[in-house]
């Protein structure tokens, strides 16, 4: 977990619930030129790595740190090593 993401995942959780608008506005990212969509594209990929979880679209909430598809081995993947 980046120090970004750490920051993010702690308010989130301390807040309970929060908006797109309320993390952007905590972070505040000065770096990019469009802010907002950069900070929408890390909170997809802490959904995705299982550290928040969207309730709607634009809400999250501090997830369980688990991804939420477990990946999966294909059927004739299985015996290539053995």
């Amino acid at each position: 977990m980046t120090p970004s993401q750490r920051a993010i995942y702690n308010f989130v959780r301390s807040k309970g619930t929060a908006t797109k608008e309320e993390i952007f506005s905590f972070t505040g990212d000065p770096y990019y030129r469009n802010g907002e969509k950069y900070i929408g594209e890390r909170l997809s990929r802490m959904v995705n790595a299982g550290m928040l979880k969207r309730v709607k679209p634009g809400v999250f909430e501090a997830g369980s740190g688990k991804k939420s598809t477990p990946a999966t081995i294909a059927e004739n993947q299985q015996t290539l090593f053995e």
